[in-house]
């Protein structure tokens, strides 16, 4: 399993990224992978595939969504 984040230096959303990492790495004991973007983004990416985008849904994600989202994508793969 491969998990990355894409997050926006520019408007420092780093700490949300750190704070997803750490949250996918307690919960299903994977480093998900920080990578540095622009433009307001805020995506997250499971094996190359895209499963939540701030860019599309105009939001950040809700509190476990993401990690929700993976189990879901981890169990249909």
């Amino acid at each position: 399993m491969k998990i990355s984040i894409e997050y926006c230096m520019q408007w420092n959303y780093e700490p949300k990224a750190f704070s997803l990492k750490e949250s996918i790495k307690r919960q299903f004991g994977i480093e998900a992978e920080l990578i540095e973007g622009s433009g307001g983004v805020f995506e997250v990416n499971f094996n190359n595939s895209l499963i939540f985008s701030k860019k599309e849904s105009g939001r950040f994600p809700n509190e476990n969504e993401v990690e929700d989202l993976i189990e879901y994508y981890e169990s249909v793969t």
